[in-house]
């Protein structure tokens, strides 16, 4: 659907038809002109759902598009086909438009999350978004859901609306996670204390005791979920303990004490992973808040699934950078590890499913470490 408006004045629409030809084909100064007569940078072709940003990196000439961001041309507007003009550059290899697009999303997110006190409507969401319990925590918690095993012959859960809420295929992706995150611990092979908020198809729960851990807290809020845990008896496994509830209910007054009650000396956890459904990245940065107040300091490990806008490599990479310049405001510093997941595109992976949270053939795995001072 174009994003012109219905009732764009005449002069104005014809100031912005010029301006997506002179972004296809004319020279700087002509495009400065038409800027500084005010042609709407934001307007977008009937035809093909292509802006100003698109054609001007169609022509490839970073120029132009560094011209066009400078004007306020919107870096993450999608054509018919869902491409930002990030994906029109990558595609012809034009890395460096690609990366003044990305460095202008990151940049707008910041002044975004900034001015607005991250209640706006950010571009990253932790998984699918939609009007479905997929766009909805609250909503999610009490959708009906089921457990299944899909085309691929692995296992998954999707949520009333058909959204997939975890799937089988992430298997070697919270392999990764866990072992990047216990394999070098000075207590690897036994003694962690493990925070794990979500349990899914407890996939990366049943990975962590894998190892041993002297604790492992598992915080769950939807019912099903609660009921699948003591239905399997995952509640009675070692060291376990399940706090029933959202994370946003344990991290405040005395409820957070007893959340690290269960760690070491009560000086926070030794890793701790995030994995919620129908939570945007406000959520994600309300958790990153906390981390000070219950992440061991010293070698304690965070990570996250990186879910991040995962249906388009430039708000993917926009996100993931957000995420990294918001940890490190409240002390952490991330290592990305680039993860290939061809699986993933597997048309059977996603039969039966109504909205695709993944799109991508690499998934970039955050490890997060307290900066010592």
């Amino acid at each position: 659907m174009s994003t012109a408006a219905p009732d764009l004045p005449p002069e104005a629409l014809e100031l912005a038809q010029a301006l997506l030809h002179a972004s296809s084909t004319e020279p700087s100064f002509t495009i400065a002109a038409l800027l500084e007569r005010h042609a709407p940078t934001w307007y977008q072709d009937e035809d093909l759902g292509f802006s100003c940003l698109h054609h001007a990196a169609e022509r490839r000439e970073p120029a132009i598009v560094r011209q066009l961001l400078r004007a306020g041309a919107v870096w993450n507007a999608v054509d018919h086909w869902g491409r930002t003009a990030g994906e029109v550059a990558l595609s012809l290899g034009d890395k460096e438009s690609w990366e003044a697009i990305r460095n202008e999303g990151v940049r707008s997110e910041m002044l975004h999350h900034a001015l607005k006190g991250d209640a706006g409507n950010g571009v990253v969401t932790l998984r699918a978004e939609d009007s479905s319990s997929a766009g909805d925590n609250l909503a999610f918690l009490a959708s009906e859901l089921t457990w299944e095993t899909g085309a691929d012959g692995r296992e998954r859960v999707l949520d009333a609306d058909g959204n997939g809420v975890m799937m089988g295929w992430e298997e070697p992706l919270m392999r990764e996670h866990v072992r990047l995150m216990t394999a070098d611990h000075p207590k690897a092979g036994g003694g962690m204390s493990i925070l794990n908020v979500g349990y899914g198809l407890g996939i990366v729960d049943r990975l962590f005791q894998s190892t041993s851990p002297a604790s492992h807290t598992i915080i769950e809020a939807h019912p099903q979920v609660l009921k699948h845990i003591r239905d399997t008896g995952v509640d009675k496994l070692p060291g376990v303990r399940i706090l029933e509830g959202r994370w946003q209910d344990w991290v405040v007054g005395d409820k957070l004490g007893e959340l690290i009650a269960g760690t070491e000396d009560a000086m926070g956890f030794d890793a701790i992973f995030v994995d919620t459904f129908a939570e945007g990245y406000e959520d994600l940065k309300a958790f990153f808040e906390v981390l000070p107040d219950i992440l061991e300091a010293e070698a304690g490990v965070f990570s996250f699934w990186n879910g991040l806008g995962a249906t388009n490599p430039t708000i993917y990479a926009v996100s993931s950078s957000l995420a990294e310049l918001h940890l490190d405001d409240v002390g952490l510093d991330t290592v990305w590890h680039d993860v290939a997941i061809p699986e993933s595109l597997a048309s059977e992976v996603w039969k039966g499913v109504r909205r695709r949270y993944w799109e991508l053939p690499g998934y970039k795995l955050p490890v997060s470490k307290m900066r010592l001072m």
